[in-house]
């Protein structure tokens, strides 16, 4: 598995021509493929772009994925468990089937030309972190919430005095693959992102690639797909506990 990951890594320091020849350590070390995509791209500007739309609405729509999956999992009021299914719906629903209205939608309203339907729609939260969050929270005990109820917090306090810090590490887990997937997205980008001054580092990359495409220069196809790569594995290195946490059972017991 990690082997076509390290072929990348030391393709993207050989020469041209030499990626043609046998071993995977390169013979010459040539650092030109990362001199030159710094060169021809405005890769800060990428990255900036790229972390306005992946950090700030995903934690806005991660606190508001909670939200939901504690209401879904501890608030009993009627019609929970339709409005449930039909929100889970929405995940057989594709995103090419409804890009064509999105698309309408914001260019009616004027915002193609900036950053906001990459922002907007993220706000609202993820349907799959929702059921996710709330299988995890039917595991805390009822009694908690029922304590809480008795000390008089209401459902916003127990959220935020009791379950929150419960449901952290999947919490966390879940906003980590979420960054990633919102990092990793070029097709939303190259339909709702028409000014380039707003371009995520995805699509800047990728025509950089395409560009060396032509002519196959395969250690310049490899700088690009390294640059994208090696934020990913920071922010997965840093959150790999909680990622492996969130797979484990609440420890609070009856």
């Amino acid at each position: 598995m990690l082997y076509p990951f390290i072929w990348m890594i030391f393709t993207s320091f050989k020469p041209k021509m030499h990626i043609y020849l046998a071993g995977l350590l390169p013979r010459k070390w040539d650092f030109s493929s990362y001199i030159q995509i710094w060169s021809e791209i405005p890769l800060v500007r990428g990255f900036l772009n790229t972390i306005l739309y992946s950090v700030p609405p995903v934690v806005v729509g991660s606190f508001v994925s909670a939200l939901a999956a504690f209401a879904f999992a501890k608030i009993r009021f009627t019609g929970r468990n339709i409005l449930f299914l039909i929100l889970l719906s929405g995940i057989m629903i594709p995103f090419p089937s409804i890009m064509i209205p999105q698309f309408v939608l914001f260019s009616d309203l004027h915002m193609v030309q900036g950053p906001l339907p990459l922002i907007l729609p993220k706000l609202t939260g993820n349907v799959l972190m929702i059921f996710f969050l709330r299988q995890f929270m039917n595991y805390v005990p009822d009694s908690i919430i029922d304590a809480a109820k008795i000390d008089g917090c209401n459902y916003f306090q127990i959220f935020r005095r009791v379950i929150l810090h419960l449901i952290t590490p999947a919490l966390a887990a879940h906003g980590v693959l979420w960054f990633i997937g919102s990092w990793n997205d070029y097709l939303a980008p190259t339909i709702f992102i028409k000014n380039e001054i707003w371009q995520p580092v995805t699509v800047m990359v990728a025509k950089f690639n395409e560009q060396y495409a032509i002519n196959t220069h395969v250690p310049r196809i490899m700088a690009g797909s390294v640059m994208l790569l090696v934020p990913v594995l920071i922010i997965y290195g840093i959150f790999q506990r909680w990622i492996i946490e969130s797979v484990m059972f609440s420890s609070v017991k009856e």
